[in-house]
């Protein structure tokens, strides 16, 4: 009788072991996604005395992991034309980025399972000409 209670003990011990391994697993993250870069280029001619300006409007290009979200935060104030992206096939995503107040403004891009990058652009005053932005202090 003895022998069989230690035998029951066992094989719940030993099936909680399992299912406590099982949901380990099944907790286990993916494996990590990465924004590898992100950039900002002008879509107009910049002319003055920072590459970029306030009310004209940017290129923000994000490479990482396929398929992935990413987020986008700006430090200072700015609008994106969308604010999460997923990427594509290739790793690769784009979104329009106005800047709204002058200074240095830090874009993060940031996905879920992965750490963020960061690009510093310093922008000032700017006049959108359409085909050009013409920017001052």
């Amino acid at each position: 009788m003895i022998e069989m209670i230690r035998h029951r003990k066992s094989v719940v011990a030993a099936t909680a072991l399992a299912a406590a391994a099982t949901s380990l697993v099944l907790a286990a993250p993916d494996a990590a996604a990465d924004v590898n870069s992100v950039t900002v280029t002008g879509t107009s001619l910049s002319l003055g005395v920072d590459r970029f300006g306030t009310g004209c409007s940017y290129t923000v290009d994000v490479t990482g992991s396929p398929y992935e979200d990413v987020y986008l935060f700006d430090s200072n104030s700015a609008g994106f034309g969308q604010q999460q992206l997923r990427l594509d096939n290739s790793g690769n995503a784009s979104t329009s980025w106005s800047p709204s107040a002058t200074g240095t403004h830090v874009i993060t891009a940031w996905a879920r399972r992965g750490g963020p990058q960061f690009a510093w652009e310093q922008v000032g005053s700017g006049m959108d000409l359409g085909s050009a932005c013409v920017v001052t202090s």
